[in-house]
């Protein structure tokens, strides 16, 4: 049937359409005035999903421009919601219309390129992924990790980097070849055998197969042993011993070895930026980012639909945690078991390790929208946006946050952050040690504000527009009340209580609740949540620190060299604590009176 050709038309089209729209499942189209496809949608009663376009009036914007741009639909009866859902993945896919989700990969992350179709393998860092036959291994975050990871291979493979042609005619090998960074197949040094088992354990090690690498590296070491190859041998095995510091320090944090996808979402000016962490062995091996254009919220029909999206190209894992349920989760979950085998698990974590993964994911979409997307643009409206939540009297250009830290109340800390139009600040950040050692919050949050603004105001120093404190309405009012002893009662202050994310303010009792996909809350966090990290960091190691403490610390003359030296020359601190004091004056390097404050230092009394 043709497309209608004015208004008048559409209209009476489209009417007549709704009306006669049935009731079973199905996929629905839409079209524009040329006939180009706009949208493929699939319900489970198509009638009341296609008339809700046309009847509903709480529609967003882009739903709205959508229906706008709508001429003419059509629609495919299916015999379940499955096959509905199998058929509108297939439209997607073929057509790509405009109004669907349409993931857009960042390719902005560097890869490790291994070009497994050459004679003599490649290995090198690239930007970009082309279907060239080669194996791509990434995006890397962030970006140094893709060089390391590189550099690694080289190391411990020996595969090359150039782009020379190969032929073993060249005359001299590159320095590289000293170095023990390539097997040097340009002047004939490794037939094209050899190095294609040295191509293959470097895929392994890309790919993150521990087991097969060394199973391969051990059988080598053996063989090479067998024919007195012991050079050879020990290479193999100091190339073991490396690769397992190497993994374990690679070693994702999970609980157990099956096969997991996390996905962490952000949202930032109109935009979602979704980061998926590929889990397999127990071992992050790749980061995924895609970024989605025009979306206004992060919820479950969003999330759903970027699950379809992936999985219609990349293979399922077996299961899958995300920040939210997506909608539709039992018929998403029965699509996936068919392209899998058997349905894959989809929840929501709440406690432990999975937490802190889903968070990290969640942290690096965030990092990336900031970085991608006019970082100074986004961070002046996000202050306006939170100048405005807060009421505030000023642009909030300088915010400075305040952490307390400590195990059991001993090494007590405080830690004070800076932020400078949105962005930290990092050498005006200062750190505390407490003079009251007590599990006192309030008390040690009182000490370090009124440390820090008498010292400020001293020193004729300018003042924060806001400052934040990391906790609930008590530690506001230490804060406060340290303030107004002070008397800067004007300036402005909050408090950001972690469990359920709650602004206080002054004067009220009542909290803010700022939505949690409000670039507002999320400074906010990453402000109170860099205040955390430099108070708990300055926390151990003070605690490492009073752990760590010798025996023979503080001891007037005993510098040092001087401590390195006794401890060497009698075999540890042990032998220098049962060491008679005849023994100690007979070192002539050691003065007596340092050899007798070591003795009376060790024996007296409570020692």
């Amino acid at each position: 049937m043709p497309a209608p050709r004015n208004n008048a038309d559409r209209s009476a089209v489209l009417r007549r359409k709704l009306t006669g729209l049935p009731t079973q499942p199905g996929v629905y189209l839409y079209r524009d005035q040329e006939g180009n496809l706009l949208y493929v949608g699939k319900a489970k009663v198509l009638r009341n999903r296609v008339k809700s376009y046309f009847q509903s009036k709480q529609l967003d914007a882009k739903t709205r421009r959508l229906v706008a741009r709508i001429w003419d639909l059509e629609f495919v009866v299916c015999e379940t919601e499955l096959e509905a859902l199998v058929l509108e993945n297939n439209f997607i896919r073929e057509h790509r219309p405009p109004y669907n989700i349409l993931l857009r990969d960042d390719k902005s992350y560097p890869y490790v390129k291994l070009t497994w179709k050459n004679a003599f393998p490649q290995v090198f860092v690239t930007r970009k992924v082309k279907k060239d036959g080669s194996l791509y291994y990434g995006p890397f975050f962030p970006a140094s990790t893709a060089y390391r990871t590189a550099e690694l291979v080289y190391r411990f493979f020996q595969i090359r980097d150039c782009d020379i042609d190969i032929d073993g005619k060249r005359g001299r090998a590159c320095l590289k070849y000293q170095l023990h960074r390539c097997t040097a197949p340009c002047i004939g040094a490794v037939d094209q055998a050899d190095y294609r088992e040295q191509a293959k354990e470097a895929k392994l090690f890309l790919e993150g197969r521990r087991d097969e690498l060394k199973a391969r590296l051990e059988a080598a070491m053996w063989q090479a042993a067998e024919h007195s190859a012991f050079e050879l041998a020990a290479q193999y095995r100091d190339a073991l011993q490396q690769l397992d510091a190497w993994f374990n320090r690679q070693k994702a944090a999970t609980v157990d070895q099956e096969d997991t996808d996390l996905y962490g979402s952000a949202v930032l000016d109109g935009r979602a930026c979704v980061h998926r962490l590929v889990m397999r062995d127990g071992r992050m091996v790749a980061r995924r980012e895609y970024v989605i254009e025009e979306v206004e919220a992060f919820d479950g029909a969003v999330l759903a639909e970027v699950l379809k999206r992936v999985y219609a190209e990349e293979e399922v894992p077996g299961r899958i945690l995300v920040e939210l349920e997506p909608a539709d989760l039992e018929l998403l979950r029965e699509w996936l078991g068919t392209l899998r085998g058997s349905r894959p698990a989809i929840h929501v974590p709440q406690r432990g390790e999975k937490v802190e993964l889903l968070a990290m994911a969640q942290e690096n979409a965030r990092l990336a929208l900031e970085r991608k997307f006019e970082p100074a643009r986004l961070n002046q409206a996000v202050l306006e946006g939170l100048q405005g939540f807060l009421g505030l009297a000023r642009l909030p250009r300088r915010i400075e946050c305040f952490d307390i830290s400590h195990g059991q109340g001993k090494e007590v800390v405080a830690s004070c952050v800076v932020f400078s139009d949105g962005l930290p600040d990092r050498q005006r950040y200062r750190r505390f040690k407490m003079t009251n050692q007590q599990n006192d919050d309030f008390a040690n949050m009182a000490e370090v504000i009124t440390r820090r603004y008498q010292r400020l105001r001293n020193e004729g120093q300018e003042f924060p527009d806001l400052v934040l404190i990391d906790g609930g309405l008590g530690q506001l009012h230490a804060a406060e009340s340290a303030l107004a002893a002070l008397g800067l009662d004007q300036l402005e202050r909050a408090s950001l209580a972690k469990k359920e994310e709650l602004v206080f303010r002054p004067g009220s009792s009542e909290p803010l609740r700022i939505p949690r996909t409000s670039p507002v809350l999320q400074l906010l966090q990453r402000v109170r949540d860099e205040a955390h990290r430099f108070a708990i960091t300055f926390h151990r190691e003070r605690r490492g620190k009073r752990m760590t403490r010798s025996i023979l610390d503080d001891i007037p003359g005993l510098g040092p060299a001087r401590k390195a030296r006794l401890v060497k020359e009698m075999g540890g601190v042990n032998a220098v604590r049962a060491a008679a004091l005849e023994e100690l004056l007979s070192r002539s390097w050691l003065p007596d009176e340092v050899g007798l404050a070591v003795y009376d230092s060790i024996h007296k009394p409570g020692r």
